[in-house]
């Protein structure tokens, strides 16, 4: 991910010769002049851009101890707003363009986001944390407390404990026990907390730091309630009544939204019903919940409580204090410490089930059947209203939403298969997510990419010294059923390389079929005055004689509907080679209002319209695809892959079929689906700038604002 050998690693042998020193040169003597990346100028090891840190030489003294013990150089940053980036593109822009890392050790660079209240860290190639979110999430509490100065020393301390001992990908520091963790042993250690500290050695100190932080963590782990422990709305709940009534879609509506609107007298007895056989609603035993889950007498009667979560406290700063070479007197204090949280502990469940159980029977609505609360169904149900019929029969409109919602999460449980699969890189969500519709079995998705990534691995030599990324160009051909081209794809790219061509664009011409030099030129002059990518152009004039003049048309009709610059042209170049002009901008604007209703906003959904205007459902059982799509990959666990729910979610363009005519795409270079570049062509070029894809839009985070909006 970044370069090495720049100003960062001069200064890192200065710093390695520092080690010997004494303390306060080691904890002084920073980096400078080391670069400037969008407009914040880095300042050192640390560079707080956004003035929040109170004390920048203690900061500065704990990073470096961490360069001079590792070798590892770090940038931490934080910044206000990271614009129209994603924090993690950001962080990798950021490491590229100041060159964090030396000849021998991969660079780490941290960046504090306060608008987007995140934090990233990302690596090196040759560096691999085994889980970078939680070393992240490890000063959470303490910027949640307005404690920055605490977050980024109980980072800095958990990179620390990680360099030294690394953590296997299933363990790791997690929940509120981590936080405290930090402040007993990793701040303690990097802010001078004794001699003893820094008598160790600095690799054996950070081992045992973070051997005794994961006992600590373990034992301050049992304080929480096990989700087992707690009340449940379900085990409590009455039968459902037999038989299903009979209600239509916009009466269930409407009592759902009643139940929102703390309106359970307003609700029809028989729709009511309807909702309750159907699963939407739950009728639920108030009394028999809160009666259940009272503190025992015993618990109450006691007034140790208090006394027990001060000595919890006491008991975990009183460790701090045990040398590092003192392992029995640690053990002790360590005894102690879980003989505290076992008795603390009964009191702890018993007060959270209490909680839980008021905060339930709060959340319930009083109807004619009973309490009643809003099942996940029912949520679903009533987010989705507006791209529902309401004059269909209630239980076809619940079967359109079921088969929208199996269909998002099979993609997305496919998606997260691949993913696995896949080896660690920028491009592994893309990639994933286009093999992710390639074929119905990610097997057998993954077994003709892998076949192709090989084959560009031994014969694509210089893809890979030009610096292009392997697997996206493996995706890319597969998606346009253009495996058995791979060596023709290597020869075109290579000629176009010859003719001078840059990487990209060597890349671009050789998927759309681009050989000849009088070609290329045509159509190189015909996308610079569109201001359009070359495969799009390609794909206009293959599409129509007058396609230029119909994207024109194109964008001087969408501009009085709102979008602009990048925005604009991506849709008019998504609607010019997927519609009939005449259609066009009707289309996308009936599916824009269906998104819209959905509390889909913003220039990424504008985009997602311009797929939806295209596909053969109409707009409204597209939204309801988009709409499932975008939450099934919301809660996934690859971090931004909902992005990639508009293509993901038309109809017509996975299994390597046309967009425009909805039949397979002929073998052979020259046929593509231009909808693929749209989504993944930008991959190949990660980290370049220009026009060679849609990096504009992929910096715009719109996508990612409207969360809580998702049914």
């Amino acid at each position: 991910m970044i370069p090495r050998a720049t100003v960062f690693a001069v200064i890192a042998a200065v710093m390695l010769l520092l080690v010997a020193a004494p303390a306060l040169a080691l904890q002084t003597d920073t980096p400078s002049d080391c670069g400037t990346y969008q407009g914040v100028v880095c300042q050192g090891w640390f560079t707080d851009d956004a003035g929040v840190v109170t004390d920048d030489a203690r900061v500065n003294a704990a990073i470096s101890s961490v360069v001079a013990t590792h070798g590892n150089e770090i940038a931490f940053v934080i910044v206000q707003s990271t614009g129209n980036q994603s924090t993690a593109e950001f962080a990798v822009g950021l490491g590229n363009a100041w060159g964090v890392g030396g000849p021998d050790k991969d660079g780490i660079v941290v960046v504090v986001d306060l608008d987007g209240r995140w934090t990233q860290i990302e690596t090196g190639e040759g560096l691999d944390f085994a889980n970078e979110s939680r070393l992240a999430a490890v000063g959470n509490p303490f910027f949640g407390d307005g404690d920055f100065d605490g977050g980024v020393l109980a980072i800095i301390a958990a990179i620390d404990a990680e360099l030294a001992n690394p953590t296997p990908a299933d363990e790791g520091l997690s929940g509120a026990g981590a936080g405290v963790a930090a402040v007993v042993f990793g701040l303690a250690a990097l802010a001078g907390g004794g001699v003893a500290w820094r008598a160790a050695s600095a690799r054996r100190r950070s081992k045992e730091t973070s051997r005794r932080a994961t006992l600590v963590d373990q034992a301050l782990a049992r304080l929480e309630p096990a989700g087992s422990e707690l009340p449940l709305l379900a085990d409590f709940s009455l039968p459902q009544p037999e038989g299903a009534g009979s209600a239509t879609t916009g009466e269930a509506i409407d009592a759902l939204s009643a139940i929102e609107q703390r309106r359970g007298a307003a609700i029809d007895d028989v729709v009511l019903g309807t909702i309750w056989s159907s699963g939407m609603v739950a009728v639920i035993d108030r009394q028999t919940l809160l009666d259940a889950n009272v503190v025992p007498l015993e618990l109450r009667a006691s007034s140790e409580r208090s006394l027990l979560e001060d000595a919890v406290q006491a008991e975990a700063r009183r460790i701090a204090d045990v040398a590092i070479g003192d392992r029995e007197v640690f053990d002790v204090r360590l005894a102690e410490l879980n003989r505290v949280v076992d008795t603390l502990r009964p009191h702890r469940v018993a007060a959270a089930r209490k909680r839980t159980a008021e905060a339930l029977a709060d959340g319930l609505v009083e109807t004619a059947s009973g309490h009643v609360t809003v099942t996940d169904l029912g949520e679903r149900f009533y987010r989705a209203a507006s791209a529902l019929d309401a004059n269909a029969p209630l239980a076809e409109s619940l079967r359109d939403l079921a088969t929208a919602y199996e269909t998002a999460t099979g993609k997305t449980e496919a998606l997260e298969q691949l993913y696995a699969k896949l080896p660690a890189g920028t491009t592994r969500p893309a990639v994933a997510a286009a093999l992710a519709d390639v074929a119905d079995d990610p097997d057998e998705a993954y077994r003709e990419y892998e076949a192709v990534r090989v084959t560009l691995e031994k014969e694509g030599d210089a893809l890979e010294a030009d610096g292009l990324d392997i697997p996206a160009v493996a995706a890319l051909l597969l998606m346009n059923h253009d495996e058995s081209d791979v060596d023709e794809f290597i020869d075109v790219y290579k000629a176009n390389r010859s003719r001078g061509h840059e990487p990209g664009e060597a890349v671009e011409y050789a998927l759309a079929g681009l050989t000849d030099d009088t070609e290329i030129s045509r159509v190189r002059r015909q996308a610079d005055k569109l201001g359009l990518p070359v495969s799009i152009t390609v794909a206009l004039l293959r599409r129509r004689d007058d396609g230029p003049e119909v994207y024109r048309g194109l964008l001087d009709e969408l501009a009085g509907h709102g979008p602009s610059g990048e925005t604009l042209r991506t849709i008019a170049g998504i609607l010019a080679v997927s519609l009939e002009p005449a259609q066009a901008v009707r289309r996308w604007v009936e599916a824009r209002q269906a998104l819209t209703d959905l509390g889909l906003e913003g220039s990424y959904a504008d985009v997602a319209a311009a797929f939806g205007a295209s596909d053969g459902r109409g707009p409204k059982r597209f939204a309801l695809s988009y709409a499932a799509q975008r939450q099934a990959l919301a809660r996934s666990s690859i971090d931004d892959a909902d992005r990639f729910a508009p293509e993901l979610a038309h109809e017509g363009t996975s299994r390597q079929t046309d967009t425009w005519t909805g039949r397979p795409i002929p073998r052979g270079l020259y046929d593509f689906d231009p909808f693929t570049l749209f989504f993944y062509h930008w991959v190949i070029t990660g980290g370049r700038s220009g026009s060679y894809g849609w990096e504009p839009i992929y910096r715009d985070q719109s996508w990612s604002q409207n969360r809580g909006s998702w049914w």
